[in-house]
């Protein structure tokens, strides 16, 4: 039984079977579905998976005005819950939805499948974390540059006036303050499953 799924059972708070069954959760739980394939992502890791004690599940089902990355404490059970935008090349008709993947280079679109954060660094976006793509879905992510960082499409006025957040490149982006938070609670080395 993997840690992920012993914390379900135990009940903790970020799990709990009532928001399980949600398949939008703008409070930041997260789905049934979109969990277990990533948890089946990280069992495959084996104990490298989980060195460094949080996992992170980013759900592009949900609207871009919904908290969809979810870091998890993987010794507790915590939840911090947070915005991400994704890539133009993924939302053509730019309603809010994630629509495809693709790992093409120049397509502008996000790519899915399980990362590792790598380096951070300044960038032309200011503080940065680049990634590294584990999967054949997102092997291209750093040739493109597919990286986290924040801009002015993520923050909250972007997203009161317009009622979703802009579209990156294919980079996770934040508004500048979630960011502070991921970098916070993230450490270099942590898994991302980024699915729908």
């Amino acid at each position: 039984m993997t840690r992920l799924v012993a914390l379900i059972l135990l009940g903790f708070s970020a799990f709990t079977a009532p928001a399980l069954a949600k398949s939008l959760d703008p409070a930041g739980q997260i789905r049934p579905e979109l969990l277990e394939r990533a948890e089946a992502a990280l069992d495959a890791r084996g104990p490298s998976g989980q060195a460094t004690g949080k996992f992170v599940v980013l759900d592009y089902s949900l609207h871009s005005s919904k908290p969809r990355l979810f870091v998890i404490d993987l010794e507790d059970g915590a939840v911090i819950a947070l915005r991400a935008a994704h890539g133009k090349g993924s939302d053509s008709d730019h309603d809010g939805y994630l629509d495809t993947f693709s790992d093409v280079p120049g397509s502008s679109a996000s790519p899915e499948g399980l990362y590792r954060t790598a380096e951070a660094y300044v960038g032309s976006h200011g503080q940065s974390l680049r990634l590294d793509g584990l999967d054949p879905s997102n092997a291209n992510a750093r040739s493109r540059a597919i990286v986290i960082h924040s801009a002015v499409y993520a923050e909250p006025d972007h997203l009161q006036k317009h009622g979703k957040l802009g579209r990156s490149n294919g980079c996770i982006v934040f508004s500048a303050d979630d960011l502070a938070t991921l970098m916070d609670a993230v450490p270099k080395g942590t898994l991302i499953f980024v699915g729908k």
